[in-house]
């Protein structure tokens, strides 16, 4: 075997990033390309009265105006049975920044120009911009057949709730709200469309899921699937946001196909921060039952998602939320009643971690309210109630690997966890330290919610050694390509330099789900491992002939064929192929398929909705500054269990980027809406982690073996930023004595608070 997996290589498309040879969608260029630009409501509800387009259709350089009458009309949702999105609005506005027209124009300036001279007459209507007051009578209807604003809801119960909450020595119930982050990528969301002389339509654009993109467009275009091609260019961060296809897509197409030329539609970055979809903000309801020991015997949780003016993946993260909520900690009475809710704001869809954060801050911070309530140590009573291997849920899932307890055990020591809680906690000048942790669970192989969770992959040989793996692997900058590398060459026996990977295409590729939940490792891997083993078959025989040997003989590491106990004998792979061809008139090459059979038969909704589920605790450090409000977060320790590590390089990579991530959403990030209104839609105003702000970061890679995974491996990409909120504010908690339900604890907030449990605890001591 090659020994390349658990190896820190570099990444294989680095060279060309940090060189400037990659080329994002932005670099691209077609001859007699046209540029497009969408007019966008100013009003967040409102009734189109009229639409004049002379003016626009008449401006030199102009080649195209479209508004919703040169559509095909159909509405849009990622889940089709929720479909409420045309690509352009018909009768109403929904949203500040919903797509009302488009044109097409040489030049860039010549389609801003001309979007400027579209003239719109509109009926301003009541707002509805709280999602729990949005769900009240008699609220404005963002859309009119949804009762209450209702978009989705999910109901699911094990056990008997009430039952164990009367039974149960102590309740706790509190309130949680988590607010609307930006994805915030380098990269803003673009497209560049080509409608064909042929009739098929080729669209460029960074996508986590080509071959579902490639089903929406054709659904949304009403046009044969067959007739749609995604073509995946590099994309410069995705974290969720590059999932589901994009307005600009069907935009561009249209405009396309009008012209018969390419349209490119890129976002500003105000229009990205103002229009392009966030993290679901949520109102969680928490209340949990527990004996005087620390076991949790029930738990009732009431989740209300802001959708914002569409649908889009809120059902899916809530969804989530409920798996996540009957697999942690294994409760064995729960109730979970979840909202979707209309609002007339920007709508949200998939960020890494999909709704799981925002249940996860919600329930561990809850959890260590209850360690002192019950004069418990955190951490004691997280073990008390810890999943172990082995284990079925009482939600159903199946825990073949879990390493929660030694990931926890880990942290501690790496931290110093006894001996920081018995420190000081004043450091003087209104300065305080704190440490706290959070832990999660999380899916490690995207899940079965499709019905389906397969792969296919297929490698080759070339008589030169090049060995070519063709992936349906998404690379969003999570390290696919070098993953699917590092896994064939370790299932054929070759170096890693000599495998080429493409991916990308659906012209090319096989059907897949895309990069999300952590999958790509776990589904595509194992894909690509069969693929490898298959060749490898294949080469063994070639080389037994050519060498002289039975296949049994043939010993094969680092791109060379030896027959055992005979150094003289050997051939490289490249020397192999040539004779397979020349003389064997054969091919080496390989398919390699990873088929969950069961998918398409689970009982949705439980946890048998999952095969493979990954662990983590963190904890941090924190010092808080009473006299200003500030946070900083000073040092997290991560101990994530992944299985098996295929790159340890990339997986530290993967939760350190996360962790930066977790941390601004706890302290800093959030889009501040007024009315609708994005109040602070560039980077000057919406304030992530910089360099400066990023805390020292340990993380500790915690090995198990998943059955069901590549080599025992099982995904990293998503679970990061899950528990970091969580961490963070009982560190928070732990410096100053002051609990926070809402997100995040910036600076204003936190001094706030401060204050007014120091006024109340004067006034109590005055009182008594």
């Amino acid at each position: 075997m090659a020994n390349v997996l658990g190896k820190p290589l570099p990444r294989l498309d680095s060279p060309g990033k940090v060189t400037g040879e990659t080329k994002y969608l932005n670099d691209l260029t077609f001859p007699g390309m046209l540029y497009g630009k969408v007019l966008r409501s100013p009003h967040s509800h409102a009734r189109i009265v009229s639409i004049n387009t002379e003016r626009a259709r008449f401006l030199p350089g102009v080649r195209a105006v479209i508004t919703a009458a040169d559509t095909p009309q159909i509405k849009f949702s990622f889940i089709q049975a929720l479909a409420d999105k045309y690509p352009l609005c018909t009768d109403k506005v929904r949203f500040i920044g919903d797509e009302v027209a488009a044109v097409a124009a040489d030049d860039l300036e010549t389609a801003e120009r001309a979007i400027r001279l579209i003239e719109v007459e509109y009926e301003p209507l009541p707002g509805a911009y709280d999602p729990e007051k949005a769900m009240e009578p008699g609220a404005p209807l963002v859309h009119e057949e949804s009762p209450r604003n209702i978009g989705f809801e999910l109901h699911r119960t094990i056990g008997d709730v009430e039952e164990a909450f009367k039974a149960a020595d102590h309740v706790f119930e509190d309130r949680y709200v988590t607010q609307k982050v930006s994805h915030c990528c380098m990269e803003t969301r673009g497209t560049i469309a080509h409608w064909d002389a042929t009739g098929n339509l080729t669209l460029w654009a960074p996508s986590q899921a080509p071959h579902t993109v490639r089903q929406e467009i054709a659904r949304i275009l009403n046009v044969p699937r067959s007739k749609v091609r995604i073509i995946s260019t590099p994309a410069g961060g995705g974290f969720g946001s590059r999932l589901v296809s994009d307005m600009t897509m069907p935009v561009a197409a249209i405009l396309s196909r009008q012209t018969g030329r390419p349209v490119k539609i890129v976002n500003t970055r105000e229009e990205e921060f103002s229009t392009a979809k966030t993290r679901y903000s949520y109102v969680l309801y928490v209340k949990t039952g527990v004996n005087s020991d620390g076991r949790i015997i029930a738990r009732q949780i009431k989740i209300i998602a802001d959708n914002g003016a569409y649908n889009d993946k809120g059902p899916g993260t809530l969804a989530v939320c409920w798996l996540m909520a009957g697999l942690l900690y294994n409760v064995p009475n729960l109730k979970y009643d979840a909202f979707a809710v209309y609002t007339n704001k920007q709508y949200s869809t998939a960020f890494r971690g999909f709704g799981n954060p925002q249940l996860i801050f919600a329930c561990e911070s809850q959890l260590d309210a209850i360690a002192a309530a019950l004069q418990m140590d955190p951490m004691e009573l997280r073990l008390k109630n810890a999943n172990q291997a082995g284990e079925v849920a009482p939600s159903g899932a199946r825990l073949a690997d879990c390493a929660l307890v030694e990931c926890m055990r880990k942290a501690a020591d790496a931290v110093g966890w006894q001996e920081k809680k018995r420190a000081p906690r004043h450091l003087g000048d209104g300065k305080y330290r704190g440490i706290g942790m959070a832990v999660m669970s999380h899916m490690g192989d995207g899940g079965r919610g499709y019905g389906y969770s397969s792969a296919e992959s297929f490698l080759k040989i070339s008589e030169d050694g090049q060995i070519t793996l063709v992936s349906p692997a998404a690379e969003v900058g999570q390290g696919a390509v070098t993953a699917m590398a590092m896994i064939a060459a370790e299932a054929l026996g070759a170096d890693v330099a000599s495998i080429k990977i493409v991916i990308g295409d659906t012209d090319i590729t096989s059907y897949d789900l895309g990069a999300w939940g952590s999958r790509t490792t776990l589904v595509c891997g194992n894909a690509a491992k069969a693929a490898a083993e298959a060749a490898r078959k294949e080469l063994v025989k070639a080389a037994a002939t050519m060498l002289g040997a039975e296949p049994e003989q043939i010993e094969i590491e680092n791109g060379v064929a030896r027959v055992a106990g005979d150094s003289m004998k050997s051939a490289t792979f490249g020397d192999i192929a040539h004779f397979a061809v020349s003389k064997l008139g054969v091919l080496l090459s390989g398919i390699g398929r990873y088929e969950d059979l069961e998918a398409s038969t689970i009982t949705k909704g439980h946890g048998t909705t999952n095969i493979a589920f990954v662990f983590a605790c963190q904890i941090a450090e924190v010092e808080v500054d009473t006299k200003t409000g500030r946070v900083r977060a000073l040092r997290i320790v991560a101990a994530h269990d992944l299985g098996q590590t295929i790159n340890p390089l990339m997986a530290e990579g993967q939760i350190e980027g996360a962790l930066a991530q977790g941390v601004g959403y706890a302290l800093t990030e959030e889009a501040v809406e007024v009315e609708g209104r994005i109040k602070n839609p560039c980077f000057l105003d919406y304030k992530t982690m910089s360099a400066a702000d990023v805390p020292e970061m340990d993380v500790i890679l915690v090995e198990s073996e998943d059955p069901r995974g590549p080599f025992g491996a099982k995904g990293v990409g998503e679970p990061g930023l899950v528990p970091t909120a969580a961490a963070v504010n009982n560190a928070v908690f732990d410096a100053i004595g002051v609990r926070f339900f809402a997100l995040p604890l910036n600076a204003e907030k936190v001094y706030n608070e401060f204050l007014r449990s120091q006024v109340k605890a004067f006034s109590q001591k005055a009182s008594g």
